[in-house]
């Protein structure tokens, strides 16, 4: 393992180092905020899925298309959090990272686009095919584990898990201070809350907090915060 050497104290003053730090900055920082929001108008399915969301296929395919993406962008800002780190934790956790990202994103594309579009498509069909829909969209929710969609789901929970918990023992072990590292794990507490309850926009900001903490009250050297 490697110690964290912090971006900016890499960098000599020069412009494209400053891109780098705002493109970091930007996934870093803008990807959980955007997530909060967007999971924050999350509608819930409830018991009966096709009935509570037939109404709203619109709203629920708007939230799930600006999902997909930017769940994969949290995959992005958990490898930064990797970057100048080699060893074995650090490739577990870029497995894991890679676990969550193809799995997780599987199951978004199943359970939130492919049920707008089920939900969408239903509109014009007659009753009993409305009924048939039904039955499938109750089955992508409610399904038991060993279901695709469940496994899916599990996977990329436990991959994204995983990543955290690497980034946390290695910036630990770097020095990083342990209330920022507990925020981290918002990130997964959101993915298990996901679509339920409040708790997965909340968690995301706890993750968006921690990182801000780690990334400007932390890493910044000491010649630097002595001068602001």
């Amino acid at each position: 393992m490697t110690d964290r050497k912090p971006v900016w104290a890499t960098g000599t003053g020069t412009r494209e180092p400053l891109l780098r730090l705002g493109s970091r900055w930007l996934v870093l920082l803008g990807t959980p905020l955007l997530l909060a929001i967007v999971l924050w108008f999350h509608p819930a399915a409830g018991d009966e899925p096709f009935s509570t969301l037939a109404p709203i296929a619109d709203t629920w395919f708007i939230v799930h298309a600006l999902l997909l993406p930017l769940f994969g962008l949290l995959g992005v800002a958990l490898y930064m959090l990797l970057i100048g780190y080699q060893g074995l934790i650090a490739t577990i956790g870029r497995i894991g990272i890679a676990i969550y990202l193809v799995c997780y994103l599987a199951f978004e594309a199943i359970a939130g686009i492919a049920t707008a579009v089920l939900l969408r498509e239903s509109r014009g069909l007659a009753t009993d095919q409305q009924e048939g829909v039904a039955t499938v969209i109750k089955v992508i929710f409610t399904e038991p584990i060993d279901g695709v969609a469940g496994i899916l789901a599990l996977l990329g929970t436990v991959g994204n898990l995983v990543a955290v918990l690497a980034i946390a023992v290695l910036l630990r072990r770097s020095g990083a201070p342990v209330i920022p590292l507990a925020l981290l794990f918002g990130s997964p507490i959101s993915i298990v809350a996901h679509g339920s309850t409040p708790m997965d926009a909340i968690g995301m900001l706890l993750f968006g907090l921690g990182i801000t903490w780690l990334e400007f009250g932390w890493a910044v050297p000491e010649e630097q915060r002595s001068a602001a």
